[in-house]
């Protein structure tokens, strides 16, 4: 069933959000004009902000200029209301910490359509590879493997052309509530807002300022971009994603990007160290590495609220990446998007109802990795050899659990397996 309103995620069966391709114009289609332009945008010039020395109104400060950030200036913008985006960075989506992979659906679902100036290729989808080598379908559903800056300043190009000011270079250091308002302070300027929302990233310091946060496990990730013909991808059409018990909730994986590949590691572990071992595993010599890419990537993070007295938090902020995969776009420009749709309306307080009830924060999904923590070679070997070759929605519940009755060792398993199915059908659609 296609989804009829895309942004109302809550309190709704996964099956009413799998996206129809065929009926795309149900979708708000927006083209990112910004990235269009050299490379000296609205959203890579530092400068100080208007009125600089003295305390801004403004209606709504967002914290932060990624994707979630930016999608949240943008609707907000949209809506009426003069927004200021503050990002410590001196250049948007500099440097990039992330795989830069992402499906068609959050793009389109989020309003965005697919652009060449941050595409570097079509991808068919993910597969896992297990320990033997066994490979299966994640998820069949196109994407792209995208320009994570390019990507990041297309979408404050926007949030900028809708009426955002952007500010650069200015770091937040503190946040503070004052006769009803709240005061964001950066390295010498101060704005004064009724509302703020954090995108700040896995640092979360919003979140913690507000008193919002109870609690944030990351998990460090490292990844080295080599040139395609020094790390020929098994599969240049797909992702691949390799599972192992080393890599403690985490995986290896393989990014085809056009004349380039992304090749890392990441999970409660030394992520570099991991990264070595698994290049000379594949054949890849890491000293052809072209770029080095690292960061930490949400794992668990508790909140009290999402969002209360006029603060929300959205994207990486708020720990809403996908722990079976660490895909963490998507939920960002959902998250960033429904945000500033609410702070528009006056209702930003409701942000944290709405993100609870989201395919995002499925419980499920915790459930499901600290299973898959413990599963060791043989359990993920068997998965493997259950799904080898095929689409994990082709095989049924019953067909999974005569297999494991033939084997006493993964019977103990079969809730587990069968639990998996609806975690990577969530992951699927809402995982990248």
């Amino acid at each position: 069933m296609p989804p009829t309103t895309p942004v109302r995620l809550t309190g709704c069966p996964i099956k009413s959000f799998v996206p129809d391709y065929a009926s795309s114009a149900r979708f708000l289609l927006v083209r990112p004009r910004g990235t269009h332009r050299s490379v000296h945008t609205r959203a890579t010039v530092l400068s100080p902000p208007r009125g600089y020395g003295v305390p801004m109104e403004t209606d709504l400060v967002v914290v932060g200029a990624g994707p979630a950030g930016s999608m949240a200036a943008l609707a907000a913008a949209r809506g009426g209301l003069r927004v200021a985006l503050i990002d410590k960075k001196r250049a948007v989506g500099e440097p990039v910490q992330c795989a830069e992979g992402v499906s068609r659906f959050a793009l389109e679902s989020n309003g965005l359509r697919p652009d060449p100036a941050y595409i570097r290729q079509d991808v068919r989808g993910a597969q896992g590879v297990m320990p033997n080598g066994k490979r299966f379908d994640i998820t069949r559903l196109p994407g792209y493997a995208v320009d994570r800056a390019q990507f990041d300043r297309g979408i404050a190009d926007l949030a900028v052309e809708a009426g955002a000011e952007l500010t650069l270079g200015h770091r937040v250091t503190s946040l503070s509530r004052s006769r009803g308002r709240w005061e964001v302070h950066a390295d010498g300027t101060t704005w004064t807002t009724p509302a703020v929302i954090g995108a700040d990233g896995p640092a979360t310091l919003v979140a913690r300022w507000a008193g919002l946060l109870l609690r944030a496990d990351c998990v460090r990730a490292y990844e080295w971009r080599f040139a395609a013909a020094d790390a020929p991808p098994p599969d240049p059409e797909r992702f691949l994603l390799y599972f192992a018990p080393r890599y403690e909730g985490g995986y290896a994986w393989i990014f085809p990007r056009g004349d380039e590949v992304n090749v890392g590691a990441g999970g409660h572990l030394d992520a570099h160290a991991a990264l070595v071992d698994f290049c000379r595993a594949q054949g890849i010599d890491p000293s052809r590495r072209l770029q080095t890419i690292a960061g930490q990537i949400p794992f668990r993070f508790d909140f009290r609220r999402y969002s209360e007295n006029g603060v929300a938090i959205v994207g990486d902020a708020a720990g809403v990446t996908n722990p079976l995969n660490g895909g963490g776009i998507h939920a960002a420009l959902w998250s960033g998007r429904v945000a500033g749709e609410l702070a528009a309306g006056g209702r930003l307080d409701a942000y944290d109802a709405i993100v609870r009830g989201s395919p995002f924060l499925d419980p499920l999904l915790n459930w499901m990795i600290e299973r898959l923590r413990r599963w060791d070679d043989g359990v993920l070997n068997f998965v493997g050899d259950l799904l080898n070759g095929a689409d994990w929605k082709d095989l049924s519940s019953l067909a999974a659990v005569r297999r494991a009755l033939r084997n006493p060792r993964m019977f103990v398993h079969a809730r587990e397996f069968l639990r998996m199915r609806r975690a990577v059908a969530i992951t699927e659609i809402y995982g990248w």
